[in-house]
């Protein structure tokens, strides 16, 4: 099953908040798939507002290419028909949101995105401890390079898609797991900091282990058989208990013969997936 797509998002405006008269000058989207960027949308935005000094001189945009820019009217239906239903990122979500959301409303738009993800929270939890979570300095403690300048949309919705990236790949290597769906890191933006490594913990694929316990229950009746909510068949080969704690335990080998484990209540346990409950392991009848 292909991972949904992400889309980074990037608004430069003319203030700090739609609600005080704030207007978009530029965007940038960047479309993320399975760690890749594959697809981008780029554009200055003519609003016809001023464009403050101080804002010229932080982003190089200038009143001039804005007054001639496209209109505010051709840019944002093509921007939400690039974002689509694909799940929408940003670096401080909130600020970019709310002038898409504010953009598109004075248009009569509806937006059909799904999140949003917030790569700021999902830095502070995942790389808890750095001196700074702002685009620029993160970017450079994660050792992703600017392109272009900073402060232009392209530039920093380019670097903040990078920066999403390592941060799944440090997600996927802490939970041993092959993707990271975007709705993974809208749960993640919802945990406080201090709950997210033990959530993190309770997603970690079991460990190759040989099983060995002189409590185990051997079974001389067939295998029986079992899929994982994700596709792949195991075979039970025996229930167990952890001499360490007692904690009763399944034993069980994947088609290549590798024997895990898992605690039953784990094994067996149902899971909300895209809305519906799922058992993580269902046995095989037929």
């Amino acid at each position: 099953m292909a991972v949904p797509a992400m889309v980074m998002i990037d608004f430069e405006t003319s203030g700090m908040s739609p609600e005080q008269g704030g207007r978009v000058t530029e965007v940038a989207a960047v479309r993320i798939v399975d760690g890749e960027i594959v697809d981008r949308f780029v554009s200055l935005i003519n609003c016809r507002t001023r464009i403050p000094s101080f804002i010229t001189q932080l982003t190089g945009i200038t009143q001039a290419m804005v007054d001639q820019a496209p209109p505010v009217a051709q840019v944002m239906p093509q921007l939400v028909e690039f974002i689509g239903d694909d799940y929408l990122a940003a670096h401080n979500a909130s600020f970019d949101e709310k002038f898409l959301i504010a953009e598109s409303a004075a248009l009569g738009l509806a937006n059909r995105h799904r999140g949003p993800i917030c790569s700021v929270k999902l830095a502070r939890r995942v790389f808890p401890g750095f001196s700074s979570y702002s685009l620029s300095p993160l970017a450079a403690q994660l050792g992703v390079r600017f392109s272009g300048k900073a402060h232009r949309a392209e530039a920093d919705a380019e670097v903040a898609a990078k920066i999403m990236i390592k941060i799944a790949a440090h997600v996927r290597e802490q939970t041993q797991t092959e993707q990271i769906a975007p709705d993974l890191f809208v749960k993640i933006n919802r945990l406080s900091a201090a709950k997210v490594p033990g959530f993190l913990q309770e997603l970690k694929s079991p460990t190759p282990v040989v099983a060995s316990s002189s409590r185990a229950k051997k079974s001389t009746s067939p295998l029986r058989r079992f899929r994982h909510y994700k596709g792949g068949i195991y075979e039970l080969v025996c229930e167990a208990i952890q001499e360490s704690d007692l904690t009763p335990t399944i034993v069980y080998r994947s088609h290549n013969g590798t024997i895990w484990t898992r605690p039953h209540a784990v094994f067996f346990e149902w899971l909300e997936i895209d809305g519906q409950m799922v058992q993580r392991f269902s046995e095989i009848t037929t």
